[in-house]
């Protein structure tokens, strides 16, 4: 769990660098930053990195959006993630869904309102260091929003997505090359804290059998095969119930 304080610091780098976002108290004085926000960043294809306020010669090559967005950060936990809620409250995310008839988790818009930053089990390699604002915005929020404006202009998410729901964990799992108890365990955890845990978990019991022709999970009306829908997820999951089989984890 993280330590969601704002302390001294956190203020200071704010100001100087976002300083049309003001620090505000909420509801049961919860801490709130909300304005504009600025950002100008460039993203390099090649090698996936990307800088934040670039310099003259970072321009040469990658692709810089300069943009801005109304938005709120209300610093409380959530089911999705155990970090700030972030929010757009200039109903511009939400105009690109209807205009394109998409769905808000399309978007990575969960339920609540919020932006889908991580998965929350990615939190901690986003956040080696432990929560402070620097790295929350240079690692989670900037590069989030320069992803919705790359999207809003190109119908293209820079790199890539990962599925709605717990969808979404079977992907990640499916990348993971070091595998141990400990790491399946923690998986665990996580998806456990979601509302759609008990649909899952019965697809990880061992007596269950999934295969790529059944319908796929993620509860499309399309009801598309598993294995035309979401390929990458039915592979996680394969790969998730050998592991808690031969790991010995309880569900």
């Amino acid at each position: 769990m993280f330590n969601l304080k704002l302390e001294k610091d956190d203020e200071d780098w704010l100001r100087a660098n976002y300083p049309e976002l003001q620090i505000k108290k909420g509801v049961d004085s919860i801490p709130v930053i909300e304005g504009l926000l600025h950002f100008d960043m460039v993203f390099y294809d090649e090698n996936k990195s990307y800088i934040i306020k670039p310099e003259a010669e970072h321009l040469t090559r990658g692709h810089r959006i300069q943009d801005e967005y109304k938005i709120e950060i209300v610093f409380k936990t959530s089911e999705h993630s155990n970090l700030p809620q972030v929010y757009e409250r200039g109903n511009r995310i939400e105009m690109v869904s209807k205009n394109r008839s998409l769905k808000p988790e399309d978007l990575h818009i969960n339920p609540s309102g919020a932006m889908c930053l991580c998965l929350n089990i990615q939190e901690e390699d986003y956040l080696p260091n432990g929560f402070n604002v620097a790295d929350f915005f240079n690692n989670l929020v900037i590069p989030f929003f320069y992803a919705q404006s790359f999207f809003e202009k190109t119908k293209i998410w820079k790199w890539g997505q990962y599925g709605h729901g717990s969808i979404a964990f079977f992907e990640w799992y499916l990348k993971q090359e070091a595998i141990g108890k400990e790491k399946v365990e923690k998986l665990i955890v996580h998806m456990k804290k979601r509302t759609d845990w008990v649909k899952f978990q019965l697809y990880l019991l061992p007596s269950t059998l999934i295969k790529g022709h059944h319908e796929c999970l993620c509860g499309s009306k399309d009801k598309l095969k598993f294995r035309n829908c979401h390929k990458n997820a039915l592979h996680g999951l394969w790969k998730l119930k050998k592991d808690i089989k031969d790991f010995c984890v309880k569900l």
